[in-house]
């Protein structure tokens, strides 16, 4: 007996045989895969529970490896060090963002508030009951329900309303008793501390709080990641195997190709459509045209998604303007055909022009792949599978594309006897 062989016919350091009864668990390979995969099952567990730290984390690695590219273009061309690139950028972004809130959020503020405004008034009540009238009564059921979920979040709480619309100043329900001084004890401060409303908004102010932390440790956190990058792939590709390298690298070359030419691609896309939109609607005469195109534009981050907004805004224009005298209403086929013909129009300078231009066929995934992609996402993980489902997408078509359909090839030509065999050692 050599005595060279280990627990996988490979060299045992003592020199000597070792029995199953002298190996440890995780030397057992059935085992050690086990473990591997309970330790990522645990891992991505943990990573959940641990979420409010995670997702910030997750978001500037993101950020870090989609501006990598810019980040190498401003040290080549500027001959500047990486710190001052990615300080420029951070920078602009910071700029870019304040600007927006000063252009963009006062606007968008005041038509939400004139939105809210308009509901409470009742403004759309005789537009909803038109069409509630002509709806089948199952459909007619469904609205009475949203509107009786809707009524306490608009409720005026005893103020009346004008003809015009206009919300006057609050009429209260009952007479004002008298004043009285106010009676201070331990008491009533800990019942005002601890009643169910002091509690409600004291968690309120603890998320948002919480969500204003968790995105200010972002740009934080892509300081150091994207300084860092060039070192943490360096260090990734060191942990390749040399005999599959060159397969491995060729195949993260294209994923990455195409994960970060849709993302960055989409992004400036949906910049784009939420512009148009914004600005077809306002010549069509919906109100609140800035709000929801750049929502719509938000929305078109995920393909064909902006098309929930076309609803929407084909009813609040037919609702503003039955408030309107008949003399002064559009045409009725301008009121349900404008809202969906500027989606159209942007829908295809997206297709034609924009996606071309920026994202190009990145995923090479046709429009029905995409389309399915995109529902089995949201059916998975809703909103978050939705925004993964291309690009996991795009990976698992390269992944079966290189490693799946050639030995499938193989085996339907004859030259192997297994559709799917597995290298053992």
């Amino acid at each position: 007996m050599s005595g060279d062989a280990g627990p996988r016919g490979g060299n045992d350091p003592s020199g000597a045989r070792r029995t199953v009864a002298q190996l440890h668990i995780w030397q057992v390979q059935a085992v050690r895969d086990v473990l591997i995969v309970a330790l990522i099952v645990v891992a991505i567990w943990a990573g959940y529970a641990l979420r409010f730290v995670t997702v910030p984390l997750l978001l500037a690695f993101a950020l870090a490896y989609l501006v990598e590219p810019l980040v190498r273009w401003i040290c080549s061309v500027f001959r500047l060090s990486r710190p001052v690139a990615v300080g420029l950028i951070l920078g602009s972004c910071g700029v870019a963002v304040v600007v927006a809130g000063l252009l963009f959020v006062p606007m968008v503020v005041r038509q939400s508030s004139e939105f809210v405004a308009s509901v409470r008034a009742g403004q759309f009540d005789r537009w909803i009951d038109r069409a509630q009238d002509v709806l089948p009564k199952e459909f007619r059921d469904e609205v009475m329900r949203v509107r009786e979920w809707v009524k306490p979040l608009t409720a005026t709480d005893g103020v009346s309303v004008h003809a015009n619309g206009e919300l006057p100043l609050r009429v209260p329900l009952a007479p004002e008793p008298p004043p009285q001084a106010p009676l201070v004890s331990d008491s009533t401060i800990s019942q005002a501390i601890m009643s169910p409303a002091t509690q409600a908004a004291l968690w309120r102010l603890l998320d948002f709080s919480g969500l204003i932390f968790a995105a200010m440790l972002i740009p934080f956190y892509f300081w150091f990641f994207s300084n860092g990058f060039p070192s943490a792939i360096e260090f990734l590709g060191s942990l390749v195997p040399d005999t599959r390298k060159a397969t491995i690298f060729r195949l993260a070359a294209e994923m990455d190709a195409a994960v970060a030419g849709f993302v960055r691609g989409r992004i400036l896309i949906a910049a784009g459509m939420g512009v148009m939109f914004a600005a077809g609607w306002w010549i069509n005469g919906v109100p609140y045209a800035l709000t929801l195109g750049l929502l719509a534009g938000l929305l078109s981050i995920v393909p064909y998604l902006g098309a929930v907004v076309v609803v929407p805004a084909v009813a609040i224009l037919a609702a503003s303007q039955l408030a309107q005298p008949e003399a002064d209403r559009m045409a009725w086929y301008w009121i349900v055909g404008g809202p969906p013909l500027v989606f159209v129009i942007v829908q295809s300078i997206e297709g034609y022009l924009l996606t071309p231009i920026f994202a190009g066929r990145a995923t090479n995934l046709g429009p029905v792949s995409i389309f399915v992609a995109v529902l089995a996402g949201a059916s998975v993980a809703g909103l978050y599978g939705m925004l993964l489902a291309i690009p996991v997408a795009a990976c698992a078509k390269i992944l079966i594309r290189e490693t799946v359909m050639p030995p499938l090839r193989n085996w339907a030509a004859g030259k192997s006897s297994d559709p799917l065999p597995l290298n053992r050692d």
